[in-house]
């Protein structure tokens, strides 16, 4: 029995070892070529097997694909996570806690700028990403509504009626209010977001903007329009927390 468990875990660890070797390689070629001209072929040529080698770890390129996206995912969202642990562990303001997330992602996107293309650039065609990738993803969007939460929890974030959407007018309605309401319940329920509507609306809003702004400069498109692009990024994001009455 002993024998046939050592056995086993041998062969897991063989697995294992091989597949991080293949994601290796495959970033190499995401990192040169781009996801859409990944293929299993190329890798394996790099790694001297026959191709049908690969396939006893995954079954074509969009199986390779989703495991390079889940890996960058799941990476993301750990290096965003300790980054609102280590903020509220060490005390810091509302506004610092909030500012470490977005630096976190921005630091990990300037690290592996494939890889946050892969996750948030052009979309391979005629690839679909597995229901599998909205929970670190999630997870990572979590990580940027914690100072919110906790603000709110002690009592510290400024009231809705003083920031943020701006008053209601005439043309308000209570419908307009219950479309957005749903409009934003994934959000709300995913996250378990115990907030008002608003402020989750302002939430996804700013997830939107640091993604846009570190995309913005991962893809090039600062060059001659924004010389410092870390100093933007750093008041765009302590704007954002204004916008959500952090102090």
């Amino acid at each position: 029995m002993a024998t046939s468990r050592t056995a086993r875990s041998a062969r897991e660890r063989v697995r294992e070892e091989m597949t991080a070797e293949i994601l290796a390689v495959a970033r190499e070629h995401l990192a040169k070529e781009g996801g859409a001209a990944l293929s299993l072929r190329s890798v394996a040529r790099d790694l001297e097997l026959a191709p049908s080698a690969l396939y006893r770890y995954f079954d074509g390129r969009d199986a390779l694909l989703s495991a390079l996206i889940m890996a960058a995912y799941e990476s993301l969202a750990a290096e965003t996570e300790r980054a609102a642990d280590q903020a509220h562990e060490a005390g810091n303001t509302d506004v610092e806690a909030w500012l470490e997330v977005p630096r976190a992602a921005r630091r990990w996107a300037l690290e592996r700028p494939h890889e946050w293309a892969l996750i948030f650039g052009t979309p391979v065609p005629g690839y679909e990403a597995p229901e599998d990738t909205v929970e670190p993803y999630a997870r990572a969007a979590a990580a940027l509504a914690r100072p919110v939460m906790e603000a709110k929890s002690a009592g510290r974030l400024h009231s809705d009626a003083s920031i943020g959407t701006g008053a209601r007018t005439d043309t308000d309605t209570d419908t307009d209010a219950d479309e957005l309401r749903r409009a934003v319940a994934p959000v709300a329920e995913g996250l378990s977001l115990d907030l008002p509507v608003p402020t989750v609306v302002r939430l996804v809003q700013a997830w939107a903007t640091v993604i846009g702004v570190i995309s913005l400069e991962i893809f090039g498109h600062w060059r001659n329009t924004i010389l410092d692009p870390e100093a933007f990024f750093e008041a765009a994001v302590r704007n954002l927390a204004a916008d959500h009455g952090l102090a």
